[in-house]
């Protein structure tokens, strides 16, 4: 199956027989793709959608979604049967549950912690850099919450903020010194590093709020993440153990190898002071992500065989549902990297 992204301005998706065309006014169609084999479909900026494709779409459960070139999500289209009630009423019980929501928690960040340690020490070899107190902090934060030494929810969110400091204090040593990153910042991202993380978390939200849908689930009711208007916090939660093995690796990768250059940058928006990727270089990095999320893996220590990274993840999420539906997060298994 075939995940499109579109990031041409102005163009028109429309459906023509059994194919999607993708198009630009009346000039003849820049691509076409057999519907049958469309998994999902991103749509960036301007492009546009004919109703009769809307309608197939929705006809083939085929998601679509809209994001900005700045990393924006704006929403999806999806059809009203992609909606279990029933299982919507057991995880909006269990994230009321108190004990639930704490100890499935501990899951989701002990694998984020550790996940994070196990990619910077592998940066900090590669480059000969000494990160060897940020990696035994990570480990002694990591340890406290897998020997269940963490009191409730907001000492959790603590421990949380703490290593996401750490990590990040040790990932500005490996990033190029030309990218000016100092600190994780967003809304917006204001320097080149920044831009790169928040375009890439953007992508695997999309990635894992496709997955949460299939799976009938509310994207919305988080347990570790609070609710908010407009943010998806379920998709938050589930997000958090693969951010640095699938989002903060690749931007480490292309700006190390030269893929993603100072000058694909744009200046500073006036306004906002947020800076973001040109045009054709948002292209570029759409295009790795995607090799990225489709490259095999074995980190799934339940399953005995290679799968791609978004196979993975949805492999993740029903292992999520089984949790909810038997009300015992044991039953989930976060993925921790090697």
């Amino acid at each position: 199956m075939t995940s499109i992204y579109v990031t041409e301005p102005g163009a028109l998706l429309s459906k023509s027989g059994n194919k999607l065309i993708i198009s630009k006014s009346k000039e003849a169609p820049i691509k076409d793709f057999p519907l049958e084999k469309v998994d999902s479909i991103v749509m960036i900026n301007s492009a546009n959608i004919s109703s009769q494709l809307a309608v197939e779409l929705l006809e083939r459960d085929i998601t679509l979604t809209w994001i900005s070139n700045k990393g924006k999500f704006y929403g999806r289209l999806e059809p009203t049967r992609a909606v279990n009630i029933e299982r919507q009423i057991t995880q909006f019980y269990l994230a009321d549950d108190k004990e639930f929501s704490f100890e499935i928690s501990k899951k989701w960040i002990y694998a984020k912690i550790r996940n994070s340690r196990v990619m910077l020490s592998r940066w900090a070899r590669e480059r000969k850099i000494d990160l060897n107190s940020e990696a035994e902090e990570l480990k002694n934060i990591a340890d406290v919450i897998k020997n269940n030494q963490v009191r409730d929810s907001e000492s959790l969110m603590g421990y949380e903020g703490r290593a996401s400091k750490i990590y990040f204090d040790g990932l500005k040593q490996i990033v190029p010194e030309e990218f000016s990153f100092t600190h994780r910042n967003k809304q917006p991202p204001k320097d080149p590093f920044n831009s790169l993380l928040s375009f890439a978390y953007t992508l695997l939200m999309y990635e894992i709020y496709t997955a949460v849908s299939l799976k009938y689930l509310h994207p919305y009711r988080g347990f570790f993440h609070k609710p908010r208007r407009g943010h998806p916090a379920l998709v938050s939660d589930l997000m958090e153990e693969w951010r640095a093995l699938l989002c903060d690796s690749l931007a480490v990768s292309l700006l190390s190898h030269k893929v993603i250059k100072i000058d694909d940058f744009l200046d500073p928006d006036e306004e906002t002071g947020g800076v973001y990727l040109r045009q054709e270089a948002s292209k570029n990095f759409i295009e790795h992500f995607e090799q990225r999320i489709r490259k095999l893996n074995s980190y799934l220590d339940f399953v005995d065989y290679p799968m791609s990274f978004r196979e993975s993840i949805t492999l993740q999420v029903g292992s999520f549902v089984k949790a909810i539906e038997s009300a015992d997060p044991e039953i989930y298994r976060p993925i921790l990297i090697r």
